[in-house]
């Protein structure tokens, strides 16, 4: 567990904040059995715990901040002073937000996950463009005198530009193919990528951006959008149907909507994302895996469970209002249920440009014992029926993340042969490897040649 418990800490020292200052807890609750110092500090938190003991999933547990006096001072429960019967694996503090802070919160999320964003003057400057060495920011005119052909990648949600490099960079045959798209006089006369927010706004803005950005290239592009960034260049297609773009690649994306974001499942979201995370950590720590999007994953859940603690009341028997997953614009457009407003309004696209979309289920094997666990309890397939209860996500096959029927679904149209690649079932692809998959990257280097 040694591989998990480096990767919570490491969200904890990124989303906690300084406790307030002056703020003295009285010596009769500091004396309580299982008091921890840290629980009375002055600020809210969110506490992830392991249910069930070994091998159960993790859950988010909000913590309001505890009062140094006062009339209820001595009728505090478990979560106020940290004595909860479930292992804690982390606690995250924080001061706690107004009703008015959350989109502050969300925005200061976002520069957490994509530090890039706190750099930039205008939503326009997240259009980069690969040096040899990095991502370096594009100087005025440069997009208008473009020519040839453009190759654009897009990231998806809790991540950033840097995705790409890393991801390729895991495998030989990424770096191979990333050197070939990025080669001088290759294929492509330059590759850009879009840094965007994918949480404080819906995708659709950042599609607003994005053409904003590009506004006087007349270069032929090619897209490549991974999970949410799919949705980024579709709404870029919807309204902008005069740019110059020659085929779309959906890698894993969300085009139908995503459980995961389904407003009746945010709360049991939060936790099924944790515990993902988590499973994963344990995995790639016993095998020596690299999966650059593992950190993004971790921190972004854990920072949306502090942004949303008090509103979700996250480990409360209470029911959850679908106004919740409203507060984040990112999530509540890759809701998939039906009557996504926002989803309904993005299909039919008017392009001429080729779509093409790529993506599979996941289902690991009982040797995976991390991930087996976790996925049988979130997934309800014939022969799971054991399983159906609380925990449920996924009512058919999914990546971990996204409903694999989901990733050729574009509104009434659904994407087949040629334009769709089924990777089929397998039990080492999902959502965080796609692109160390070799019939991904064997797909990539076909498309974009």
């Amino acid at each position: 567990m040694s591989g998990a418990n480096d990767l919570w800490r490491a969200v904890s020292a990124q989303l906690s904040e300084p406790a307030r200052a002056g703020h003295s807890v009285p010596l009769q609750q500091r004396r309580r059995r299982g008091f921890e110092p840290q629980a009375g500090d002055g600020r809210a938190a969110v506490r992830l715990v392991r249910d069930g003991g070994e091998g159960g999933l993790l859950r988010w547990v909000y913590e309001p901040p505890v009062r140094a006096r006062g009339a209820d001072a001595g009728r505090r429960n478990w979560r106020a002073f940290g004595v909860d019967p479930r292992e804690t694996v982390q606690r995250i503090a924080f001061p706690e937000l107004g009703e008015n802070a959350v989109t502050r919160g969300l925005q200061k999320l976002d520069a957490h996950l994509n530090p890039v964003l706190g750099t930039l003057t205008s939503p326009l400057q997240g259009l980069r463009r690969w040096n040899g060495q990095g991502w370096s920011p594009l100087a005025p005119g440069d997009v208008a005198a473009l020519q040839g052909r453009v190759l654009v990648l897009v990231h998806g949600t809790f991540s950033e530009s840097a995705m790409y490099t890393k991801e390729f960079a895991a495998t030989t045959d990424g770096a191979t193919l990333f050197d070939r798209l990025t080669r001088a006089g290759g294929t492509y006369r330059a590759v850009l990528a879009f840094d965007h927010p994918t949480l404080s706004v819906g995708p659709w803005l950042n599609a607003l951006a994005l053409n904003d950005a590009l506004a006087g290239c007349t270069a032929e592009l090619d897209f490549v959008g991974h999970s949410r960034g799919g949705l980024v260049i579709a709404w870029l297609l919807r309204i902008a149907p005069t740019l110059p773009v020659r085929q779309a690649l959906f890698v894993g994306s969300p085009l139908a909507g995503t459980s995961l974001a389904a407003p009746d499942k945010l709360r049991q979201a939060l936790d099924t994302l944790a515990s993902i995370a988590d499973a994963l950590a344990e995995v790639a720590d016993k095998t020596g895996q690299v999966l650059p999007s593992l950190q993004p994953l971790a921190l972004g859940v854990g920072g949306l469970a502090t942004v949303l603690g008090k509103v979700l009341q996250l480990g409360a028997r209470t029911p959850l209002a679908d106004a919740a997953v409203g507060l984040v614009p990112g999530l509540l457009a890759q809701g998939r249920v039906g009557n996504n407003l926002e989803l309904d309004q993005l299909w039919p696209l008017p392009t001429r440009a080729e779509l093409h979309a790529i993506g599979g289920s996941f289902m690991p094997s009982e040797v995976n014992e991390p991930l087996w666990k976790v996925w049988k309890r979130v997934t309800n397939l014939k022969g799971q029926a054991t399983y159906y209860g609380a925990d449920l996500i996924f009512d058919q096959p999914n990546d971990l993340v996204v409903d694999s029927a989901s990733m050729n679904q574009a509104g009434p149209r659904v994407l087949g042969a040629p334009h769709w690649e089924d990777l089929g079932v397998s039990a080492t692809t999902h959502h965080c490897s796609y692109f160390q998959d070799l019939r991904v990257l064997a797909w990539l280097d076909r498309r974009l040649r």
